[in-house]
């Protein structure tokens, strides 16, 4: 589907480059306008490049953990929490 925009502000908006929710008049948001020119986003909805992951999966110096080890640090979490 193709909208055409005519509205100078709302077309200003979506040419400045960053992502743009798309609101209802209630406020409800139901879409994000995400513009060609922008970086490539793996998670648009936390802000976070394509580079800024592959730099964090590349990190010689992150600690990764198994998904046995984080089942096991959440029920050790859960244990004292009840």
């Amino acid at each position: 589907m193709s909208v055409t925009i005519t509205d100078a502000t709302l077309l200003a908006q979506f040419r400045s480059g960053s992502t743009v929710e798309i609101k209802d008049e209630t406020g409800h948001v139901i879409g994000q306008f995400v513009p060609t020119n922008a970086p490539k986003t793996g998670f648009p909805e936390f802000g976070v490049t394509v580079e800024e992951l592959e730099q964090k999966m590349n990190n010689p110096n992150a600690k990764w953990y198994t998904p046995e080890q984080v089942m096991a640090r959440l029920r050790e979490i859960d244990r004292f929490a009840a």
